[in-house]
């Protein structure tokens, strides 16, 4: 009952979330393309997941491809791994936690 009650402000929660990632990751490209010199370190990177079915692979998997500069190349349907591309990775743990970040709002919103 209470999760049913809570269940529009979880999903505000994950909308404000992916609004705010939106927002740096368009701010980030547009920088790019606006300066001098490139700052691209383009890798592809294996997150692993907690999804537990395809729509919730699904919804995180095309989340983060709305995000400019990111793009989910393929889902591995048995492990719930992502292989996404990204144009900026400093670091790949921190690029995952970014991720993780993104993916614990949506689960939280969907479950």
């Amino acid at each position: 009952m209470i999760r049913r009650l809570t269940q529009p402000l979880r999903l505000a929660r994950f909308l404000l979330v992916f609004l705010r990632e939106l927002i740096r990751a368009n701010a980030r490209v547009a920088w790019e393309v606006m300066t001098p010199g490139l700052t691209l370190r383009p890798a592809i990177v294996k997150v692993p997941t907690r999804t537990r079915n395809q729509w919730e692979r699904m919804a995180l998997a095309n989340t983060i491809t709305m995000t400019p500069g990111t793009l989910t190349l393929e889902v591995d349907e048995l492990s719930g791994d992502l292989y996404v591309h990204s144009l900026y990775v400093d670091d790949r743990e921190t690029f995952r936690a970014q991720i993780q970040v993104l993916e614990d709002v949506l689960l939280e919103a969907m479950r």
